[in-house]
């Protein structure tokens, strides 16, 4: 009988170690995109398995899954890498566990058109060298304790008045397509930390890169690092469960959710998106105080939009898939809203994986204003727009393509795509953004914002700095986020060799989106 007793008791703990107690585990991680599945992961890596993830959508990843689009057998993925940044870098460090390998993107030429249809091309080009001496002479003579300001008045005061349409064209290129924000509205010191830690601006090398041997994208990366601490049954991860209320106080917190259940634990690690907590769809009891509120609403998300558009033949005028450097398109609009830029999908996958048919495919990357709208009128007035477009390029006879379109910036879990530092926003107002609530902690992309460009590498650092703030209050120590404000801002480097050769307008339109293929059996 004691045996019998002692087997049992042995098989209850193996059970508690492993699964949690789901009715009231240690941690509660709201949302299970790149932040909540980092938060999750290095809690386990540090002894803490007694947590439950919620996750509002019916699968696991966010913001950061590839797009898998209809009578098109491919996924399609955004992914870069940043080998400047310091090491570990958490977007490697995936990359490299779960084998998947990457290299990087050819550099690509521009071909740019106007309203009227004219090749402004030429135009493009020297004007990008001219914003690429501005460019340079403000990195490398701002000083990250001046004062703040927006981009945009940084940029003019090197001399940089975009009139012409092919100069607020590139302004939109540099800005608002990489960082979803008017140069008017974001803020300088950010702009600077993040521009210096990204890219090596000064040889003119650009740190993004294109995965060379996955099958489904972004989910194959999501996958890889929900199973380096999750079973495919885990009883600690809960799908569609949609966060209505989070109630919470010095000893713990509950947690209701859209079907009425109830979910107690001692602490939560919000990774909602910002979007999301400025919507005020998910309750708070009791409200933030003011500081607090103030903080979440000084941030904005910034919007994207990702349309693509699959013709049935190979269109005139489009580059054949080969071995021929990708060609980036520019709309140039005397409209800034409407400046989009797109190009022809290109296959990277080797040659193994028997990928020999061209798709047809074309990525139009849109941002801002313009990017809600694209979303929310119909479909039909987003493929007529598109359709005139690539008219403009190919020529009146080009067919109309069948148009898909992300639905991120109007998506209920998102409510936007990129967080962004808006000028007049200080570094104490970020670490307001930051502090935890009692025993409610935070993480997500919108909390680790001064090192990188890219939403999934931030969202990452994120996740594992919160964790480890949130192990050491639950040992006893501090619970406070590290802080912002009292730290250096990150310094330009010293040297630069401003005969690259390499325009601006080639590192603005460096994406690394891809099409995988999946092989038939």
């Amino acid at each position: 009988m004691t045996i019998v007793l002692l087997q049992l008791l042995v098989l209850f703990a193996a059970f508690s170690c492993t699964s949690g107690d789901s009715s009231r585990p240690k941690v509660l991680i709201l949302g299970g995109g790149l932040a909540g599945l980092r938060v999750g992961q290095v809690l386990q890596q540090n002894g803490v398995r007694d947590f439950l993830i919620l996750e509002a959508d019916n699968k696991l990843g966010g913001r950061f899954l590839s797009y898998c689009l209809p009578d098109v057998p491919a996924c399609v993925s955004d992914i870069n890498v940043e080998p400047s940044l310091p090491s570990p870098h958490p977007i490697r460090e995936l990359f490299d566990k779960c084998n998947i390998a990457y290299a990087p993107e050819a550099l690509a030429t521009q071909k740019a058109v106007d309203d009227s249809g004219n090749d402004v091309s030429a135009e493009l080009n020297l004007t990008s060298q001219r914003l690429d001496r501005t460019y340079y002479d403000l990195f490398l003579n701002w000083k990250p304790e001046e004062d703040d300001m927006n981009v945009q008045g940084a940029y003019s005061l090197y001399g940089w008045h975009p009139r012409t349409t092919v100069e607020l064209a590139l302004d939109v290129f540099y800005t608002d397509l990489l960082l979803a924000a008017k140069p008017s509205e974001l803020s300088m010191h950010v702009y600077h930390n993040i521009m210096s830690a990204s890219f090596d601006l000064f040889d003119g090398s650009i740190y993004l890169y294109n995965v060379r041997n996955s099958l489904n994208g972004n989910q194959d990366l999501v996958d890889c690092l929900t199973k380096s601490f999750l079973d495919e049954t885990d009883v600690r991860v809960k799908l569609n469960t949609r966060v209505t209320q989070i109630q919470y106080s010095g000893s713990g917190v509950v947690v209701t959710t859209s079907d009425g259940k109830k979910y107690e634990a001692d602490y939560t690690v919000v990774t909602f998106s910002l979007g999301v907590l400025q919507q005020e769809t998910v309750k708070f009891i009791p409200s933030p105080n003011y500081a607090k509120r103030k903080a979440i609403n000084k941030f904005r998300m910034g919007y994207y939009t990702f349309a693509y558009s699959q013709f049935p033949n190979k269109i005139d005028g489009s580059i054949a898939r080969s071995n021929q450097e990708p060609l980036h398109y520019i709309s140039v609009s005397s409209h800034r809203h409407v400046n989009h830029f797109f190009y022809e999908v290109f296959e990277t996958i080797e040659e193994k994986m028997n990928h020999s048919q061209p798709y047809n495919l074309f990525l139009s990357w849109i941002a801002g204003d313009d990017a809600l709208r694209v979303e929310t009128q119909e479909i039909n007035r987003t493929t007529e727009e598109l359709t005139e477009m690539f008219q403009r390029f190919f020529g009146d006879s080009t067919p109309q393509p069948k148009v898909f379109v992300s639905q991120a910036n109007t998506n209920p879990l998102y409510y936007g795509a990129i967080p962004s530092f808006p000028s007049g926003a200080t570094y104490e107002d970020y670490d307001k953004l930051r502090e935890p609530l009692e025993r409610v902690f935070f993480a997500g992309d919108a909390y680790y914002m001064t090192e990188s460009f890219n939403g999934a590498t931030r969202a990452l650092y994120s996740g594992n700095e919160t964790a480890i703030a949130l192990i050491k209050c639950m040992n006893g120590g501090s619970c406070a986020m590290r802080k912002y404000a009292a730290t250096q801002p990150l310094q330009c480097p010293t040297s630069a060799t401003s005969g690259s050769g390499h325009s601006l307008i080639t590192i603005v339109l460096f994406t690394v989106t891809t099409v995988l293929v999946r092989t038939s059996m």
